[in-house]
């Protein structure tokens, strides 16, 4: 008990610390007149570098000039439509919005556990948790009800389900066997930030691919052994819980049906796309080539192709959709749902800008960089640290995009001139943006997390549900840098296109 009040202690002194902080838009024009301030004393202290990529000096230049304010006002429109992972994101909401809204996500997960072995129901439902961020943040709204109704059908305590699915979402966030929307936002930042140190550098939203997709069946098997060792034994006793008369809803006929449906217009549009990649086919280079190639650069389109159309026939078949305008609705109803991002999204693009029009992350960056060698830190010990360091930001700020957009401009320079490719910075971010998210109060889902529990136990508190998650941040976390360890002694790609040396 003594530990249970410890930890609910601390948990609410981290909350309140974190509710000072103020909301990622706010913070972004704090920081805005932060760099204007700083772009300013830096000039008139003569900071500057030389860039050893180009031999060049490079000298922090002053915004708070006469010059300097009619770029800010004249360029905000472009900074906001040259935002990365803007347009982007609007396209694969619009696919999302539809396949979510017409319930296909929800008959789907459902269809992909309840016919399992009860041997092989914690592992599979680990997986699709995991790669559930294929659809955004619906897993953390889909997933844990589903799970705890999942685990009471088969007379086991439904916290299990709920830690098992939540767990394995937010601390695998990162982890997909397919291309989500997460690697789009992060390659658009990322390009933005070694763009730095090279204009020329392209970075693809498949560069992490290969590490993240193999990342899943491990982190599965990992999930499940943690459920099983340090979570299932603690809810033996079912007669605690509020259970009531629920069960778990098969799908109807119709739903079956709809799925069949969504199942064949999935087919016919990958089938169409490997037509495309057959040699000589419109989606290769013109040179015969996949990296790079249309199908690369057409990504973001063939991710909300791939959620668009199985999602227009399986609400054609059940009836959500009887009319094009209520495929409409659910597109436009999607990208109602990133209305905060569109604020992000313009005062960070800001940020960004101003940020390099000052020359403060050039210097910023080759400053580090030297510091870093000064004092021996390079190479593995470097990523580790980044790595843990991103642990730390995650627990604070949220926003995958915020913390991003706020260290890319600093870490993906500065690793450059390390010898790292900006693929390699991006996985130790993501790795780091992933396993913290389950114990942190100031995460989105958290307090749906906790709402979730109370459900069945009225009692149940933070420190409930820091204990529940607890064992599935530090698993996955010594995971992922055992693997990282390896992948980068062995030099393995991270993805197409994604390397680890420069």
């Amino acid at each position: 008990m003594g530990t249970k009040t410890a930890k609910t202690s601390w948990l609410t002194k981290l909350e309140r610390a974190g509710n000072k902080l103020p909301d990622p838009a706010v913070l972004f024009i704090i920081m805005g007149v932060v760099i204007l301030i700083l772009s300013a004393v830096g000039e008139g202290l003569g900071w500057q570098v030389e860039n050893p990529a180009t031999g060049e000096i490079v000298a922090v230049t002053s915004l708070l000039t006469a010059d300097g304010i009619r770029q800010i006002v004249n360029s905000m429109l472009t900074n906001l439509a040259g935002f990365g992972p803007l347009p982007s994101v609007i396209l694969v909401m619009m696919g999302l919005g539809v396949a979510e809204g017409t319930g296909l996500l929800k008959a789907l997960l459902t269809k992909s556990v309840t016919k399992l072995p009860k041997n092989m129901v914690t592992i599979v439902l680990i997986f699709i948790a995991i790669s559930s961020n294929v659809a955004s943040d619906s897993g953390f709204i889909v997933l844990p009800p589903l799970a705890a109704l999942i685990f009471l059908s088969m007379g086991q305590h439904p916290f299990i389900g709920i830690a098992a699915s939540y767990g394995a979402v937010a601390a695998g966030f990162n982890a997909c066997i397919f291309l989500c929307t997460g690697d789009v936002l992060v390659a658009g930042m990322t390009e933005t930030a070694a763009h730095i140190i090279d204009p020329s550098v392209t970075v693809n939203p498949a560069v992490n691919y290969y590490f993240m997709a193999f990342s899943c069946f491990p982190l599965a098997i990992l999930g499940a052994w943690v459920t099983k060792k340090f979570v299932a034994p603690r809810y033996q006793d079912l007669s605690g819980i509020e259970a009531g008369d629920e069960k778990l809803e098969e799908l109807t006929p119709i739903q079956i049906k709809g799925l069949k449906n969504a199942g064949i217009a999935a087919l016919v549009v990958l089938a169409i796309v490997g037509i495309g990649i057959l040699p000589g086919g419109v989606l290769r280079d013109p040179s015969g080539t996949i990296i790079p190639s249309p199908l690369l650069n057409g990504m973001v389109f063939f991710m909300t192709v791939i959620f668009l159309v199985p999602g227009i026939a399986y609400g054609k078949t059940v009836g959500v959709i009887k009319r094009d305008s209520d495929a409409v609705r659910l597109a436009a109803g999607g990208v109602s749902t990133i209305s905060g991002f569109l604020v992000l999204a313009f005062v960070a693009s800001q940020f960004i800008a101003w940020f390099g029009w000052s020359n403060l992350g050039i210097f910023v960056a080759i400053s580090g960089a030297d510091a870093l060698q000064n004092i021996g830190l390079t190479g593995i010990p470097l990523a580790i640290g980044v790595v843990l360091l991103c642990c730390v930001i995650n627990i604070f700020i949220g926003s995958q995009t915020a913390k991003w957009a706020l260290i890319s401009s600093i870490f993906v320079p500065m690793l450059m001139l390390l010898g790292f490719d900006p693929a390699y910075t991006q996985v130790l971010y993501r790795i780091g943006d992933s396993v913290t998210n389950p114990i942190s109060p100031l995460f989105t889902y958290f307090p749906l997390m906790v709402g979730f529990l109370r459900k069945y136990d009225k009692k149940t508190g933070m420190g409930t549900a820091f204990s529940l998650m607890l064992p599935y941040t530090i698993s996955f976390l010594v995971f992922w840098l055992i693997l990282l360890v390896i992948w980068t002694v062995l030099g393995l790609p991270l993805g197409p296109g994604g390397k680890i040396w420069l």
